[in-house]
């Protein structure tokens, strides 16, 4: 009471007419202190202090926080039914968690498995690879000589001669001028 009579001295008439104790609040309101400041901030009511740093509300902040009490009191819940709440809420998300984990170990065994399902061929497809990559070394190897080969005879064929009645005469390649 006294807190009272100290925030009115300090205001003017017209502010003690509308200025409204932290205790009037909560007594109107039934809800605690924790839950004037949450629903200040819902609000956005800002907090007025009086030159003894003492808190209180004007009437018109009191109407704004019993509208937003009786909205919230739709959906809220009390300070017991919250801890209930949140010893349920531990248990809920322990079980959850676990449940996650066990379906995170089913889906890697179950991926493992497929995996190596699917990579069960692949031994024979590496020997297979590996059996292809060195026919393909020996072919080019094939290759490189018969382009050797087939240079040569071009060469030998190119140093005969067409002579009467079709026959051919070897002559001796011409000697390159190593000046030209």
């Amino acid at each position: 009471m006294g807190e009272i009579i100290g925030i009115m001295q300090t205001m003017t008439n017209t502010e003690a007419n509308e200025a409204l104790t932290p205790k009037q609040i909560r007594d109107m309101l039934g809800i605690d202190n924790d839950r004037i400041q949450q629903i200040c901030k819902m609000a956005d009511i800002k907090l007025k202090r009086n030159d003894r740093g003492l808190t209180y509300f004007t009437r018109e902040d009191a109407k704004v926080l019993k509208r937003y009490c009786a909205d919230a009191s739709k959906y809220a819940i009390s300070t017991k039914d919250y801890n209930n709440y949140a010893a349920v809420s531990h248990a809920s998300l322990s079980q959850l968690f676990n449940t996650i984990k066990g379906l995170e170990d089913n889906i890697t065994a179950k991926l493992g498995a497929v995996l190596d399902e699917k990579l069960e061929g692949m031994d024979e497809v590496v020997l297979e690879l590996v059996r292809v990559k060195t026919e393909n070394e020996s072919l080019r190897t094939k290759i490189a000589d018969l382009d050797k080969e087939n240079y040569s005879l071009k060469k030998e064929l190119k140093s005969f001669v067409k002579t009467t009645f079709g026959f051919y005469k070897k002559v001796a390649a011409p000697k390159k001028n190593m000046y030209r």
